[in-house]
């Protein structure tokens, strides 16, 4: 006979397998059987049955958009944004060729509905939920490329928190280690303190306690994402993140499911994301834990006046990558005012009044010397007195009346384009009003201020010719006799022209200068946050706005934060449920990781 002795499953042989998802949302992992010639053992992690939500917000331009089926039956892509160099290539190719006309037809606001097919680009070491899943929690609704590392790195800090997850022998996550000691080892040198490097402006900032880090195994925190449609304003959008929450809450809270919610979720956002989530906790404060804000423009940017006269800005000729992006996000004054005119969202970004006066500036420049040509701009409104202006009525004014609408939308609406910019301006000044610079009271925020990421912390038009006396003293309320979409003006008579044109980024000369910043929002904006009920504010440097969640300071402070905003969610000792158990959870003593293991062909 041969010998029954079991053969012994070396520990090498152990292999994790995925969490899956049934009908119901509830959890089941699926395997197959090993040959006896080489018992392997099949590892699942248990997630916890106390869930919190986590619902990621992208900023302007990180959400898929498609067109509506009213206005066309294939409901055909109308922005997603390129997720690789060679989708980078082709969306400049064929944004290069694309009319105004054809802009503003694709990307007006009351045609465009969020697309939630976007891609979606699992890992092989994702071991927390399936393509399926991810797309039911909403990833497909933004930009994989910008967005997409962040989702994966949540899912797996928030819900694995050790290496190596299930062994017994597993070690904390290297970004918890950072969390708990505030100190990150660096190769060949000294630990690095990370208060220091997150530059705490505002609030506390102090190491997790192991007790603290041992809160986080008692929920689930499955990740979600929110896309919404940033032409709208962000009131719409702040109204569709509050049904997402609900959402979330709703699907784990149905009678069939087998998790149990907090009853709260958390929200992580990116720039304009902030301001949609900022609205969305005055609107449901009572379901949301906390909050944690990256790179928010709180205060908005000048850079949005600039680029309706100028285009988007790039750093020259040579600045290939700068140049094409400039051409997929609007090369030109034409390119930017038929979308942005016409949509509430980016005219949000606006600076409001909330941030410092006299960001709009008029200045002579020549032999090495600088001086004001007339008083900045704004004094106290800079609705009325800079976005109201148009180029026709005085020559620096912001909107371009002729660009406005070259798709001739204003006509079907029985209105002029005028009237629709005006009606998109009135509905980002009731925004702004509403807001304010309210925060949920449970909120951490970061932003950056580096001398390396210049911003336009102000706006300059800058002329080298020498203005006479009587033009100066009327210089404010002239028409310009000549314009470009490239932000260019020229004044007086061919005898003696004046010609003003809008400068690039200054270099800021240190880090606490207004156009220090991470090249989109400038440091006076992202500072505002310390005037909220913010319990911490972060000032931060190295990373350009865009990819602020990829860099590694970045992504160990949101660690961090959302391991404190943890520790005010309710003991599930005191959470009501009478749902029963699916399936016995893993005891404390395999908190660490070590959950159960089986060889069946399905764990259930």
């Amino acid at each position: 006979m041969p010998d029954a002795t079991p053969i012994p499953v070396h520990r090498q042989a152990t292999r994790r397998v995925a969490l899956q998802f049934d009908e119901h949302g509830n959890p089941m992992f699926a395997t197959v059987c090993s040959p006896e010639s080489f018992p392997a053992r099949a590892l699942a992690v248990a997630p916890k049955r106390h869930v919190i939500p986590v619902i990621f917000v992208p900023g302007i331009m990180g959400s898929n958009l498609r067109t509506k089926y009213e206005f066309d039956e294939k409901r055909a892509p109308a922005w997603r944004p390129p997720n690789s160099k060679w989708q980078g290539i082709k969306e400049w190719w064929w944004r290069s060729d694309q009319k105004p006309k054809e802009r503003q037809e694709q990307l007006t606001p009351w045609r465009c509905e969020v697309d939630p097919g976007g891609e979606i680009s699992l890992t092989s070491s994702t071991y927390s939920l399936t393509t399926a899943e991810a797309r039911r929690r909403g990833w497909g609704e933004i930009n994989w490329g910008s967005y997409g590392s962040v989702l994966l790195e949540l899912e797996r800090v928030l819900n694995d928190q050790y290496e190596d997850c299930g062994q017994r022998d597993a070690k904390v996550m290297a970004t918890w280690k950072h969390a708990m000691t505030l100190r990150r080892p660096q190769e060949g040198k000294g630990d690095l303190d990370l208060a220091k490097v997150w530059g705490v402006v505002k609030g506390e900032c102090t190491p997790l306690t192991e007790d603290e880090f041992k809160r986080l195994d008692d929920y689930y925190y499955p990740v979600w994402a929110c896309g919404y449609n940033w032409l709208e304003s962000n009131e719409e959008s702040a109204k569709r993140l509050v049904a997402r929450i609900d959402e979330a809450l709703a699907w784990y809270g149905r009678p069939e499911c087998h998790f149990i919610p907090e009853g709260r979720v958390l929200i992580v956002t990116h720039s304009m994301g902030g301001l949609v989530g900022r609205r969305a906790a005055q609107l449901a404060e009572d379901r949301i834990l906390g909050v944690v804000h990256g790179v928010q423009p709180v205060g908005g940017a000048p850079v949005v006046y600039r680029r309706f006269r100028a285009g988007t800005e790039s750093g020259g000729w040579w600045d290939m990558v700068g140049n094409m992006t400039a051409t997929v996000m609007g090369a030109d004054a034409a390119d930017i005012t038929c979308v942005m005119a016409n949509a509430p969202g980016p005219l949000e970004l606006l600076p409001t009044k909330h941030y410092p006066s006299g960001w709009l500036r008029f200045e002579y420049e020549a032999d090495g010397k600088t001086e004001e040509l007339m008083e900045a701009l704004p004094k106290a409104d800079p609705y009325a007195e800079i976005y109201a202006k148009r180029v026709q009525d005085v020559w620096w004014g912001m909107v371009d009346e002729t660009l406005i609408d070259p798709a001739g939308l204003a006509k079907e609406a029985d209105t002029t384009p005028i009237k629709m910019y005006r009606e998109a301006l009135k509905a980002a000044v009731k925004f702004h009003d509403g807001l304010k610079l309210h925060f949920h009271p449970r909120t951490y925020a970061h932003y950056g201020s580096d001398t390396d990421r210049a911003a336009f912390g102000w706006v300059r038009w800058v002329s080298s010719d020498d203005v006479p006396g009587p033009m100066r003293e009327k210089l404010k309320t002239l028409q310009a006799t000549e314009w470009t979409r490239k932000g260019k003006a020229k004044l007086g008579d061919r005898a003696q022209p004046v010609r003003l044109k809008l400068a690039n980024r200054a270099v800021p000369d240190s880090a606490e200068d207004d156009n220090a910043g991470d090249e989109t929002v400038p440091r006076p904006s992202g500072l505002l946050a310390e005037k909220g009920n913010v319990k911490t504010v972060f000032c931060m440097k190295g990373f350009d706005h865009q990819s602020s969640y990829a860099n590694r300071d970045v992504l160990d402070n949101l660690s961090w934060c959302l391991g404190k905003l943890i520790l005010d969610a309710k003991p599930i000792s005191e959470i009501t449920q009478s749902k029963g158990s699916a399936w016995t959870e893993p005891s404390d003593a395999d908190s660490s990781g070590a959950a159960s293991q089986s060889s069946q062909e399905e764990v259930q």
